[in-house]
């Protein structure tokens, strides 16, 4: 019991992997598939999963001191398979949104922006 117990105090005390070790995800209000920026935040996807007459992108800013503009990634086959992807290494994405806008261009919608490292 003793020997559980200092596991468990071990466990508890080991520090918490960095946010910067996980990889973010998420969808575009209305759905239809999703954005993504992989462990190590050296690259960014984005992913149309519905064919609903609507297209996702991702926006999103790197830590390049030379680059402080946001960039745009789109998933330019529709749901037809595949997904946009970007490396941006040797920097790292610091914040990133995700949006869905119809074809043609109109009615854009678009979660909040997300910190993720580098603030």
């Amino acid at each position: 019991m003793a020997t559980v117990a200092a596991f468990s105090a071990l466990i508890a005390a080991a520090p918490a992997a960095p946010a910067f070790a996980s990889a973010h995800q998420m969808s575009p209000p209305d759905g239809g598939g999703y954005g993504r920026v992989e462990s190590g935040h050296q690259a960014v996807s984005a992913c149309d999963t519905s064919a609903n007459d609507r297209g996702v992108f991702v926006r999103y800013v790197t830590s390049n001191p030379n680059d402080g503009r946001q960039h745009t990634l789109r998933d330019t086959d529709g749901s037809s398979g595949g997904c946009g992807v970007a490396n941006v290494g040797p920097y790292v994405i610091t914040s990133y949104q995700v949006c869905s806008i119809q074809t043609g261009g109109t009615n854009e919608k678009c979660t909040s922006e997300e910190w993720i490292s580098g603030r």
